[in-house]
């Protein structure tokens, strides 16, 4: 089998289970951005390169009430030494569902991966970084606030830790984002509207999320010379319940419950490496397990995630 034709059955098979995944109604995923970020994403040869990178990252996928989410981004990484390395990440937003459209910047992120001294084969490393906000989380339709599922932005400061080893057939991280700026200046309260469906959505006012922890298995396999996958579980758990404000009801925040626990994945990365500095790549997953409530708008039935990357 030639490697495009490789290539091209490794898209066909995603996008069947992503079907899949949209008939039985699956609803994972729940990342807050972390497991994309330094030694917490999915490895293959061609994101282990020495050359500087610009990655088009374009992302799409359908959340809660059928929402259509399309969330594009910039990424640049550089290694700054045999040790250090570096990765800024700039992300936007459209969501289009029954309650309206949204349009808006999203988070920029900056992180820096610390390569450990290997022990025999393995490679260990430490990331730190951030993410920072574009926006309060409260973009609104005919001038009534959205619920997180629309918003482009959880509109919080994050701080993210990551911990990793590898080797060439295994990757093995663990990692913690943690919001530090408390409750976001999302307003929106099912009552609101003038429309049933706003029944069907968590309400958000003062949004205020918990951390989540993430823990990465993946199996990494040279398909080819030119053509590199990356297969694994992705569990994501949440820390606690998340809490919103309604005033009408009581001073203080209200919790939001089941929002705490597990998201289990199931991903699949592939990338192909068409010149020396030029590739194509994508990512998808399919989730497993999820958690009884998703308040912050982050479930998706299902994602694929295309990427175009440049070396220079």
């Amino acid at each position: 089998m030639t490697t495009r034709l490789k290539f091209l059955t490794i898209i066909s098979l995603t996008a069947g289970i992503s079907a899949q995944a949209v008939l039985i109604h699956a609803q994972g995923c729940s990342d807050a951005g972390f497991c994309t970020i330094g030694n917490l994403a999915q490895e293959n040869s061609d994101s282990l390169s020495k050359s500087p990178a610009w990655t088009l990252l374009l992302p799409v996928g359908v959340g809660d009430e059928d929402v259509i989410v399309f969330s594009p981004g910039l990424q640049f990484d550089k290694r700054l030494s045999a040790r250090w390395s570096m990765q800024i990440k700039i992300t936007a937003n459209h969501a289009s569902g029954n309650l309206g459209k949204a349009t808006g910047p999203g988070d920029f992120y900056v992180s820096a991966t610390y390569q450990i001294k290997k022990t025999s084969s393995w490679h260990p490393s430490i990331t730190l970084g951030t993410k920072l906000p574009l926006n309060s989380g409260n973009l609104k339709a005919s001038g009534t606030p959205l619920p997180m599922s629309y918003q482009s932005s959880l509109g919080t400061i994050d701080f993210i830790a990551g911990i990793g080893i590898s080797n060439e057939r295994w990757q093995f991280a663990a990692g913690w984002q943690q919001p530090l700026s408390g409750a976001n200046k999302n307003r929106f309260l099912p009552d609101q509207w003038d429309n049933a469906r706003a029944d069907n959505y968590p309400p958000s006012y003062d949004f205020n999320r918990q951390g989540d922890v993430l823990l990465r298995v993946d199996r990494k396999i040279n398909a080819a010379r030119s053509l590199s996958l990356n297969v694994g579980l992705l569990g994501i758990y949440h820390l606690g319940e998340d809490t919103y404000v309604d005033t009408r009801l009581r001073d203080t925040p209200i919790l939001l419950d089941g929002a705490e626990g597990m998201t289990l994945n199931a991903t699949l990365a592939a990338a192909w490496a068409i010149r020396e500095k030029f590739s194509l790549g994508f990512s998808s997953g399919v989730p497993l397990l999820f958690r009884d409530l998703r308040p912050d708008g982050l479930t998706r039935k299902f994602v694929f995630a295309p990427e175009i990357r440049w070396k220079f």
